[in-house]
């Protein structure tokens, strides 16, 4: 029993390591942790895109619950037949939860592969911004708890395109950075907990706010305005709005949005209400312009200790969520902003040990519960999610002829800008950097993440390449971008060109043909659709037939053959064999010569324009049916 027990597992073990060599698919959409903005009916779409490294005819995916009661699972659905360009792409309409998602490839029937990826989720995601309540900074932070809080884990003074990596992790520890801006935690992972525990679903927050920051400096920022301000504001890259473009116009379009949590205005003690308004209005506005959401939700927290309140800052705070009318005078309300928390009402030592940052537990506690409060679902009700963009679509060419760069491929459609990636970022070119009164702080992208180079390649629409592992980003006008799923395609194997030879060029109705490829270095594929060879046919009229030299991504063809379907033929014929049964004639400009014998149910006709010989050895039989004439044949 020892012994079966044993082999069992030998047995076991060796077909787990067979089907595992054999993986032929790779995901690179979605990551691990990605969170998909849901919508007002508690469904998300989660894009699934991958390469595949042999032939697949068919895509499935499900999503299961990471336990009982995170979510809905899903019955395996086709998110795709015959994919093509080297990739594979689809979607999962899922209900709100934290999931495991499943990816099975098949051909003909037959599983191929299998991926999993272990946390992915279908909740809200929020993008922060404002001054240093919002980015946090010197004091402690409070992590999240719950598994299904995730953020982007970088930091960059400099909001560099080429820097931002793609990827998630969870919001732990006091040191997790909020992507693409903040270097800590500060309160978020707290208010995290309290949403993802109301809400059950998963929680992604990406990170915008700038410390020191005006309304003035945001609104003319957001404009690409000259300002003001001190050096460590780093208007030559855009501070402080382009860390807020970066999350709504290109993080979110891979993930969707719920909305912007707006928490400054302790840098404007002195600015007029209304000049405040227009500022923020300004910043709301230009969020909707680079998102292409032109009601993206804007949640504005009354906010304006430093170290007193400020009550013009609370009057224009105010008028943007529901405007300001007085004796006469009126300023509407900006539509799609919602009342955040008054977060002025904390203030003293155990809240704020320096008058005006929620640098302590105590006061963290209050920030995120009085966030989690205003966050009501009236705003869950009436506020409308940007989703997730759709993936672009990319067209392979491959040129076997030419072999240092054998890859061609083009973004359809027409943008704005164009990029492509052919490699990693070094992890100098992926270093992110920034500081804070106190530090300095370097971070390079974790593990797992994608830290996509996008300058080594021409900006255009189409790129002819060498081998490697491919994506592409395009840009609108807006500031949008959109993102092509990751192709990989550094082995890339060329077919050579292959030759047809046939066993004739010409048969009568009703007669087959051999038709031999040779030459092909991998799979043939002839212009029927079949994939044997040699391969008999019977061509119904005369049909010019070719044949492919197939890889999994490319394919070169051979000179075509015409078989001629005819009974009249250009040259002379000689017969042999014998005649069974009711054949088509033959027919010949020539000469037509026969030994051929005729049996009993047999029917042949012979028409030459020269002759026709009978020649010794012809039979015809009793009962069968022969006729020979002497004429020409079309």
């Amino acid at each position: 029993m020892l012994f079966n027990r044993i082999f069992v597992r030998i047995c076991l073990a060796i077909t787990f390591l067979s089907f595992k060599t054999t993986a032929q698919i790779v995901l690179s959409h979605p990551m691990e942790r990605m969170v998909f903005q849901r919508n007002n009916a508690n469904q998300g779409t989660i894009t699934i895109a991958g390469t595949y490294l042999s032939e697949v005819d068919r895509i499935e995916a499900r999503v299961v619950p990471k336990w009982s009661g995170s979510g809905t699972s899903t019955n395996w659905t086709v998110i795709q037949n015959n994919p093509s360009n080297g990739y594979f792409s689809g979607t999962l309409t899922v209900q709100g939860g934290w999931y495991q998602l499943e990816v099975n490839a098949y051909k003909n029937n037959n599983l191929v592969d299998g991926k999993i990826i272990e946390r992915v989720g279908v909740g809200e995601v929020f993008a922060i911004a404002g001054q240093s309540n919002a980015q946090g900074g010197a004091g402690v932070s409070t992590s999240a708890n719950d598994d299904r809080v995730s953020t982007i884990d970088y930091t960059d003074a400099y909001s560099d395109y080429n820097r931002l990596p793609i990827g998630f992790s969870k919001l732990t520890g006091d040191s997790t950075a909020i992507g693409p801006f903040h270097y800590v935690p500060w309160a978020w992972g707290r208010l995290g907990d309290l949403l993802v525990q109301r809400l059950n679903v998963p929680v992604l927050f990406y990170g915008a706010g700038h410390g020191g920051t005006s309304s003035d400096q945001w609104s003319k920022s957001s404009q690409g305005l000259p300002f003001d301000g001190p050096d460590w504001i780093r208007r030559d890259h855009g501070a402080p709005y382009r860390a807020l473009e970066n999350s709504v116009s290109i993080y979110a379009s891979l993930t969707g949005l719920r909305a912007v949590l707006w928490h400054q205005g302790e840098s404007d003690p002195d600015t007029f209400f209304e000049t405040y308004y227009n500022n923020v209005k300004d910043v709301i506005n230009k969020t909707r312009e680079n998102s292409e959401h032109s009601d993206l939700a804007w949640v504005v927290a009354r906010a304006s200790v430093n170290p007193g309140e400020h009550i013009n800052v609370i009057i224009g705070q105010d008028a943007l969520i529901s405007g300001f009318y007085v004796n006469g005078y009126s300023v509407p309300p900006v539509p799609n902003v919602f009342a955040g928390p008054n977060t002025d009402q904390f203030q003293g030592g155990p809240y704020r040990s320096d008058g005006i940052h929620f640098d302590t537990y105590a006061g963290q506690i209050e920030f995120a519960n009085a966030w989690d409060a205003s966050m009501n679902n009236d705003f869950f009700n009436n506020s409308n999610p940007m989703m997730p963009s759709p993936l672009l679509a990319i067209t392979l060419a491959c040129s076997p002829n030419n072999p240092s760069s054998p890859i061609t491929l083009t973004v359809p459609g027409s943008y704005s800008q164009y990029y492509w990636s052919n490699r990693d970022n070094t992890d100098n070119e992926a270093r992110g950097r920034n500081s804070s009164g106190c530090c300095n702080y370097t971070f390079l992208p974790p593990a797992g993440y994608e830290r996509l180079n996008w300058t080594t390649l021409p900006n255009t629409n189409s790129v002819t390449v060498a081998p490697a592992r491919f994506a592409a980003s395009a840009r609108k006008p807006s500031k949008k971008t959109l993102f092509s799923p990751i192709i990989n395609l550094s082995t890339f194997p060329l077919p050579t060109t292959p030759t047809i030879t046939t066993s004739v060029t010409q048969v009568r109705p009703g007669e087959s043909v051999t038709l031999t490829g040779s030459g092909c270095n991998t799979t043939y594929l002839w212009s029927t659709g079949a994939t044997t060879n040699p391969l008999v046919v019977s061509p119904p009229a005369t049909t010019s037939y070719s044949v492919q030299c197939k890889t999994v991504y490319c394919s070169v063809s051979s000179t075509p053959k015409n078989i001629t379907v005819s009974s009249c033929f250009p040259n002379s014929l000689f017969l042999t064999n014998s005649v069974a049964n009711t054949q088509s004639p033959y027919q010949s400009k020539q000469i037509i010569q026969s030994t051929q014998k005729i049996q009993a149910t047999g029917k042949i006709d012979y028409t030459a324009k020269n002759r026709v010989e009978l020649l010794p050895g012809f039979e015809s039989k009793n009962g069968s049916v022969f006729k020979a004439t002497v004429e020409d044949c079309n």
